[in-house]
């Protein structure tokens, strides 16, 4: 082998390691978790799609839906299951937890479901640690639960957000994961009627 071939690949492996360095993500402890969740976009009505999938331990393929996403800063969140069709269902989270929200593991996770679409940075803490890094554009948190009877439950939760929450990863204690993708964000001027009257009712229950 050439000695200047040698010289030239050494170079073009060099670059190469310069450019990982460069684009090294950058590791978070909980302080800057809380002020990097802090920046990420959040607009008065923001609307977007979902999908959904599920892996079960024992089942060959996921578990797949697809919806609707909306998230009010004044009013919290909608999740609408669109298909499949024996699927289809609505899931209204108010921002505020209501006086007749029930204890337990399954409530607490709903409240953080919650405040991590609302982008509530409290709730989160109130359960979990968090751990971070920043690779290029985009913030990634790992969410370990601090409570055994939560851990029961979970193992894990994994946030990627760009602009805007993009994937949300469920590690379930049972060995299942669910995995949310976000995609088509868009700002919206206002609710519908329909939509004022359900957070209504969910925050009256």
């Amino acid at each position: 082998m050439r000695p200047s071939f040698v010289i030239g690949w050494f170079l073009v492996l060099g670059t190469g390691v310069l450019r990982s360095w460069a684009a090294s993500p950058v590791l978070l402890d909980e302080a800057a978790c809380r002020e990097a969740f802090a920046a990420i976009g959040r607009p008065p009505l923001l609307r977007a799609e979902f999908t959904q999938e599920k892996t079960l331990p024992d089942v060959a393929r996921p578990l797949r839906a697809n919806g609707e996403l909306l998230v009010s800063a004044e009013h919290g969140v909608i999740l609408r299951t669109l298909s499949p069709e024996f699927a289809r269902t609505t899931k209204v989270m108010p921002l505020a937890p209501g006086a007749t929200d029930k204890p337990g593991v399954e409530a607490r996770i709903s409240r953080m479901i919650r405040a991590v679409l609302a982008g509530e940075y409290g709730p989160l803490a109130e359960f979990f640690s968090a751990q971070g890094r920043r690779d290029g554009a985009h913030l990634h948190l790992t969410l370990t639960p601090k409570s055994a009877d939560v851990r029961s439950a979970l193992r894990s939760i994994e946030l990627r957000f760009g602009t805007y929450l993009e994937v949300v990863d469920i590690n379930e204690a049972a060995g299942s994961r669910v995995r949310l993708t976000f995609s088509g964000f868009r700002p919206s001027p206002g609710l519908s009627a329909d939509e004022r009257r359900s957070f209504a009712e969910a925050s009256a229950r």
